[in-house]
């Protein structure tokens, strides 16, 4: 008999499954294994799960579900929650599959029938990677208009840098082209110009560089515009 793998802390896990028997299988196995875990059988049913509940450590998702397929929620989890750890289960697995579901923000693909150590061993190793993704991620909290270090230091913000980081921190590679992003902040200044949008970057980089250590927040790409280099976690 294989040792059950347990991370620890325990993690957070919902399994969006739609066959019941096999959801069922999954979440007392890793309920076994000492994980807090939850099964729904829907994206419309995992909507309204983490609408009253926590943001999950891990999703594990079937591509074949009713509605909407797992390559759509998990592209709409990882822009939402960009820190969330996404286990594609599925018997999908060409490689056509999977370039599609790892751009759609996959972490791991696990094939069916996948035995319950190699379900266990995908849940601990992908549960590591996010623990130490965690302990040097930043949180930007909206609502108290903060910008937290991973050591729990605060940088208060204006209203402008909050919403520019929120974007940044939501788009693609976390980058975004200066017209876009222009245009953005004339939602509170309609007078704002190129040069405002230079010395609005340079103003924020100056407030988060004392936190840094031989590296940049947030760097103008030259031709295309200013792109995040922080982990950052939102928080409403």
């Amino acid at each position: 008999m294989v040792a059950p793998i347990v991370f620890k802390p325990p993690l957070r896990i919902i399994v969006v499954e739609d066959y019941t028997n096999l959801r069922e299988q999954l979440v007392i196995h890793l309920q076994a294994d000492g994980h807090s875990v939850q099964g729904v059988d829907s994206g419309m049913e995992l909507d309204e799960l983490l609408q009253n509940d926590a943001v999950p450590d891990i999703l594990i998702l079937d591509l074949n579900l009713p509605i909407e397929d797992g390559n759509s929620i998990a592209a709409r989890m990882r822009q939402a929650f960009p820190l969330i750890g996404i286990i594609m289960h599925t018997v999908r697995v060409s490689t056509s599959e999977k370039v599609r579901g790892y751009s759609s923000g996959a972490d791991l693909y696990v094939s069916k029938p996948a035995s319950s150590a190699e379900i266990s061993a995908a849940v601990f190793s992908l549960g590591r990677r996010l623990h130490r993704t965690k302990t040097t991620a930043w949180t930007l909290d909206i609502k108290r208009q903060l910008l937290i270090s991973p050591d729990n230091q605060s940088v208060s913000l204006l209203s402008t840098e909050v919403l520019t980081l929120n974007h940044l921190a939501l788009a693609p590679e976390g980058l975004m082209e200066s017209g876009q992003l222009l245009k953005l902040l004339q939602s509170i200044h309609p007078e704002w110009g190129k040069t405002n949008l230079e010395v609005h970057f340079s103003r924020l980089r100056k407030k988060i560089a004392p936190f840094l250590i031989e590296m940049q927040s947030i760097k103008c790409v030259r031709g295309r515009g200013y792109q995040l280099c922080l982990l950052l976690e939102i928080k409403e």
